[in-house]
């Protein structure tokens, strides 16, 4: 009788703290334009969808700060609403980010990006088996890492090196430099909203609302 009288009031105590934590994150004050995000003038997504909120995450595999949010970011994007769109835009904000973004371009032509998401990040930033930042760009190695994934080593490099995934490297940079990107890993909302979070958790907290607006208009 003592130890289920101890257990009840630890599952008592427990859904106190629940309450508890639920009722500070609903009390807690909406983001705030110019703090909590930037409205971008005349913004819209790189890639459209009609009827569909399009959230686009800037990124680069080589990025350490970018590997440090997946953990985050990638079960919140799991979670979004089937009205919300996730675009994956690599950004290149010095010459040894561009092999990763057309490494990016390159496996979602092929159809395997979604597969090797996370296996490019934790090969660069846990195995070190292909290039990390501050190593010399080698892309017949990156194009050797996508071989284990069902893709030869010879297409993978020609993808990279097409004009097509050229094409949508350059594009990704023009919007990168349209919204003012200032770092990676950022989340711009619908176009118009470039978040501001001051953690991980609270850049996908302002995300979460943003998406909320922005189905509202």
């Amino acid at each position: 009788m003592k130890l289920h009288s101890v257990m009840y009031r630890s599952l008592v105590a427990a859904f106190l703290l629940l309450g508890i934590t639920l009722n500070s994150a609903q009390a807690q004050s909406p983001p705030v334009a110019g703090k909590d995000y930037t409205e971008i003038q005349n913004g819209q997504p790189l890639d459209p969808a009609d009827g569909k909120i399009v959230v686009e995450e800037f990124f680069n595999y080589i990025c350490p700060a970018c590997y440090g949010f997946e953990p985050f970011f990638a079960p919140w994007a799991k979670q979004l609403p089937a009205d919300v769109k996730l675009v994956h835009v690599p950004a290149s904000f010095r010459p040894d980010f561009v092999q990763y973004a057309r490494a990016y371009y390159a496996a979602e032509a092929l159809g395997v990006a979604e597969k090797t998401h996370q296996a490019v990040y934790d090969a660069i930033h846990r195995l070190g088996t292909i290039p990390a930042e501050g190593q010399r760009p080698d892309e017949a190695k990156i194009a050797d890492f996508y071989a284990d994934y069902g893709v030869k080593a010879s297409d993978f490099l020609a993808a990279m090196q097409s004009f097509g995934v050229n094409a949508k490297v350059r594009r990704a940079n023009e919007q990168m430099q349209r919204n003012r990107i200032p770092s990676t890993p950022s989340v711009v909302v619908n176009g118009r909203y470039l978040v501001r979070g001051a953690t991980q958790a609270d850049t996908l907290r302002i995300a979460s609302y943003l998406i909320e607006q922005e189905r509202k208009r």
